[in-house]
C-alpha cells in the first residue's frame, strides 16, 4: 500500500493561500455575517430575561427539553477543530478516523445517559467538579477544578486559531482580528445569557453548519465523479484499506493509522472516550439543564 500524499500546512493552503490569494467576497458576505452576529448577540440578550439565578445562568433553570440539549450535547463537538480537523485526519488517514465518532463516542455516550446521568442530575449539581466536591472532598474538586479550567484555555485557544485560518482565507482578515472578533463574540453573549444563550446558538449552528457541508458535500463528490470516482482514485492511490474502517487494523499489520483493533478498542474506546464524554463539563453541563432526568439521560443518547 502506498503511503498517503502529506498535507499541506493547513487544509487551506494548497487551493488558496499557498498562492497569496483568498476567496472573492462582496458586500452580500460582510452583510450576512453581520445578520448572524446580530442574531447570536439577540439570543443571548432574548435568554438573558430568564436568567434570575445562579441555576439559571449555569443550567438554564433545568427547563430545556431533550431535543434541544441532544442538539447542543452534539453541536458542542462541531466546531472549528472537528470540521478542519475531521476533514484534514481523514484526508491523511482515511475512513478509520471515524472511530473517534464510532468507537470512541457511541458506548461513552450510551454509558453517560443509562448509568452516570441519573447520579449528576439526582445530586443537583451545576458541574462535574461540583459532583466530586460532593462525593469525594475539596482536593478532588479543586484538582478537577484546575485540569478542566488549563484544558479549556488550551482548547479554546486551537479552536480560535482554526477559526482565524477560516477567516483569514475567506475575508482576509489577520489572525489575531478574527480571533478577537470570536472571542468577543462568545463572551458577549455567554456573559449576557448564560449556558441558555450557549445552547440555543449551538442549535442555530448545527443547522447551519449542515446548512453548508452538506451542499459542500454533494458538490465535491459531483466534481470527483460521484462515489466511484473518488473510491477509485483514493484505492489506487492509498491502497484498499483507506476506503475501510477495520481494514489493516489486525495485529502486526501496517496501516496509516498506526493503530490495531486492540488499540482502537481498549484505548480510544475505553480509556480516552469515557475520560471524556463522560466528564467533560462543557458536554454533561447540556444534559443536566434538561428538564427532567429522563430529557437527561436522552441527550446523551
Amino acid at each position: 500500500m502506498q503511503s498517503p500524499t502529506p498535507l499541506p500546512a493547513h487544509p487551506l493552503e494548497a487551493t488558496y493561500l499557498a498562492d497569496g490569494l483568498r476567496l472573492p467576497t462582496n458586500g452580500l458576505d460582510y452583510t450576512i455575517l453581520a445578520i448572524y452576529f446580530a442574531v447570536v448577540l439577540g439570543i443571548g440578550f432574548a435568554a438573558r430575561r430568564s436568567v434570575k439565578t445562579s441555576l439559571d445562568f449555569f443550567l438554564s433553570g433545568r427547563s430545556l427539553p431533550a431535543w434541544v440539549t441532544g442538539l447542543a450535547f452534539i453541536a458542542a463537538n462541531l466546531g472549528a477543530t472537528e470540521i478542519l480537523g475531521m476533514a484534514a485526519t481523514g484526508a491523511q488517514y482515511g475512513v478509520a478516523v471515524v472511530h473517534w465518532y464510532w468507537i470512541g463516542a457511541i458506548p461513552a455516550m450510551v454509558f453517560l445517559g443509562l448509568v452516570m446521568m441519573p447520579f449528576y442530575y439526582g445530586s443537583k449539581v451545576r458541574s462535574v467538579p461540583e459532583y466530586l466536591l460532593q462525593r469525594f472532598d475539596k482536593p478532588a474538586h479543586l484538582l478537577s477544578s484546575v485540569l478542566f479550567a488549563f484544558a479549556a484555555i488550551l482548547i479554546a485557544g486551537v479552536n480560535l486559531y482554526a477559526l482565524a485560518i477560516i477567516v483569514e482565507a475567506l475575508l482576509g482578515w489577520p489572525q489575531w482580528v478574527a480571533i478577537v472578533v470570536a472571542g468577543f463574540l462568545v463572551l458577549a453573549y455567554i456573559t449576557v445569557g448564560g449556558l441558555s444563550s450557549a445552547i440555543y446558538n449551538e442549535v442555530l449552528q448545527f443547522f447551519v453548519i449542515l446548512a453548508a457541508l452538506i451542499p459542500i458535500s454533494v458538490l465535491g463528490l459531483k466534481k470527483v465523479g460521484g462515489w466511484d470516482g473518488l473510491s477509485d482514485s483514493l484505492t489506487k492511490s492509498h491502497g484498499d484499506n483507506f476506503l475501510s474502517a477495520w481494514g489493516g487494523t489486525g495485529i502486526g499489520d501496517p496501516n496509516p493509522l498506526g493503530a490495531n483493533w486492540l488499540t482502537i478498542i481498549l484505548g480510544l474506546g475505553f480509556v480516552l472516550s469515557f475520560g471524556y464524554w463522560t466528564t467533560n463539563f462543557a458536554e454533561v453541563q447540556r444534559a443536566l439543564s434538561a428538564k427532567n432526568l429522563s430529557a437527561a439521560q436522552r441527550t446523551p443518547l
